[in-house]
């Protein structure tokens, strides 16, 4: 890992995330283990519907599962596959400075473009903790790195400690939020207009774009609608007020709400399923209740493809 001293400006003269990103699931057989040759599957399928940045290890891809030898083995299949013209993005996601710090040598020698670095994992922390947190997983980095605001899971960051991290600290180039609130882009946009505001929650991202505080998101629901969410951000963009712009957004926020009544990433693991991508695995069984959603999920999807914008599930690059 480089140890010298990293200017801001050398890290976002190529900040590696803009437009759609697909946050990655990651599937595994019953057992547990890794299945490559479905992730392999899914990186086509995406490539093939014209993603151009992937994001592996975060929320969708339950980076609390993977072992640094399943992380260096996801990184390095994913390179190969989307090649070197595509951006590569590696959440580095741990529970103390030394486990983040090695995620970061891994995705280091696996080529990355950036890492995503949530804050740690289960026990609740101040701001301050995390203030130093951050400062000592980013010493001497050499990659830009996107603070990662996952209040679902982690401690929240607030909109004050993000500012002062990515005012403070040359490696944080700015943030990927998943809180759905626009607060804190909504401050580095007009304090730091350098900074990357980037969106990880895909309920937000209308009003974000429609008010110009994202660069981009880094989105679960692309994984598996790629076509719908490429097709909202380019609309929502340009003309955030047109009838197909709204009727994008409408049919997205029927989507999450399906999403919503299961665990992440369920509900996208079951569309995977149905579009072809690989049997859905869950690390706990479903419940009868969940069984009987799925189901009605399924029957749901079906029937709206037309409107999800997912009526060839074919793979081809």
């Amino acid at each position: 890992m480089a140890s010298e001293a990293v200017s801001r400006t050398s890290l976002q003269q190529a900040l590696p995330i803009s437009g759609v990103a697909s946050a990655l699931l990651i599937p595994r057989s019953g057992t547990g283990d890794l299945h490559p040759v479905v992730y392999e599957r899914q990186l086509h399928f995406l490539l093939s519907r014209g993603i151009q940045c992937f994001a592996v290890n975060g929320a969708t891809g339950e980076y609390t599962l993977t072992t640094a030898e399943e992380f260096r083995c996801l990184l390095r299949t994913t390179r190969r596959e989307i090649g070197l013209g595509r951006r590569l993005i590696a959440g580095v996601g741990g529970a103390s400075v030394e486990q983040t710090r090695a995620l970061c040598e891994i995705a280091l020698d696996e080529g990355a473009d950036g890492c995503l670095l949530p804050m740690p994992y289960f026990f609740p922390y101040g701001q301050d903790d995390l203030m130093e947190y951050v400062a000592a997983a980013t010493r001497g980095l050499g990659v830009p790195v996107y603070l990662y605001n996952l209040p679902s899971f982690t401690t929240p960051l607030e909109p004050a400690t993000s500012l002062e991290l990515v005012e403070r600290l040359p490696a944080v180039v700015g943030i990927k939020d998943s809180s759905g609130s626009l607060e804190t882009v909504t401050l580095l946009r007009n304090r730091v207009p350098g900074a990357a505001c980037i969106l990880g929650n895909d309920g937000s991202l209308y009003e974000a774009l429609a008010q110009g505080v994202c660069d981009g998101v880094v989105s679960g629901v692309s994984c598996v609608l790629p076509e719908l969410m490429l097709r909202l951000y380019e609309e929502a963009s340009a003309r955030p007020n047109s009838v197909t712009a709204l009727a994008l957004k409408a049919t997205l926020d029927e989507f999450i709400s399906w999403l919503n009544k299961f665990p992440v990433p369920w509900g996208l693991k079951i569309i995977a399923e149905a579009r072809g991508l690989g049997e859905a695995y869950f690390p706990l069984p479903l419940s009868h209740e969940k069984q009987a959603v799925r189901a009605e999920f399924v029957t749901w999807f079906e029937v709206n493809r037309a409107a999800l914008h997912a009526v060839d599930d074919n793979v081809s690059v």
